[in-house]
């Protein structure tokens, strides 16, 4: 049975990803492992992949910056966090616009956001979705598809917010090809058909915190595929399971 193994190349670039929460740590985790670059890609602070930063917007963005004064250099870095609570406090919805603004002055640093939360992007991956919901209901939605999967695997219910720490999320939602059909959902609503358009300098002059729902997690995805298709080699070797 041929398969393909993957090698990556002498001296790959590494890469920075900080996120606010453990959901995207843990789906962004399965993504890099999936393409074999899972070792070349930091995700948070001592590469916990089963925590996150636990932190929002320019609090965020400060701990990634100090995070970066005293380590290895990373070639890039990405800030992954969600619009979320800023709806109902203006100095969140302030500090939110706030971080795309100083991250804009900083070619190396890349804002990945969720309008409202990361469980928009999720919900894209089963349908294209433009309904300006509150959070709690595209987190609830996320539970419900999480504990089916889980309930077809003959294990216990996630109750609660602790659907948000399953490692199995990235999987529950398609892998690879339900990631393929988020993407497409996403550039919809931003009303774009080229992956390569760079949503975080082209809408820099404009308010984040108003483009609900939205999320730019594909810009994410697509720099992690280019950056396997640069270093990861595929060898065809012939073998069995």
């Amino acid at each position: 049975m041929k398969r393909k193994n993957k090698k990556i190349k002498a001296n790959p670039p590494k890469w920075k990803i900080c996120t606010e929460g453990v959901t995207e740590a843990n789906y962004l985790y399965e993504y890099a492992k999936l393409l074999g670059i899972d070792k070349y890609i930091r995700i948070n602070c001592k590469n916990k992949k089963d925590s996150g930063c636990g932190l929002q917007h320019e609090k965020l963005f400060d701990k990634m910056q100090n995070c970066l004064k005293n380590t290895i250099v990373y070639e890039k870095t990405f800030l992954v966090h969600d619009y979320d609570k800023a709806a109902e406090q203006k100095e969140a919805k302030i500090s939110f616009n706030n971080t795309f603004k100083r991250a804009n002055d900083d070619a190396n640093f890349h804002v990945i956001y969720s309008n409202p939360c990361i469980e928009y992007w999720l919900m894209l991956h089963l349908a294209y979705n433009d309904s300006d919901l509150h959070r709690s209901n595209f987190q609830e939605m996320v539970k419900n598809v999480c504990n089916r999967k889980r309930e077809e695997q003959r294990l216990e219910p996630l109750h609660d917010d602790k659907f948000k720490t399953d490692p199995c999320i990235f999987c529950y939602f398609g892998g690879k090809c339900g990631s393929n059909q988020a993407r497409k959902h996403a550039l919809k609503r931003f009303n774009i058909s080229n992956h390569k358009k760079i949503i975080n300098k082209s809408f820099s002059s404009e308010c984040y915190s108003i483009k609900a729902p939205y999320t730019n997690m594909f810009e994410l995805l697509d720099e992690l595929d280019q950056y396997a298709k640069k270093f990861v080699q595929h060898n065809k070797f012939t073998g069995s399971d």
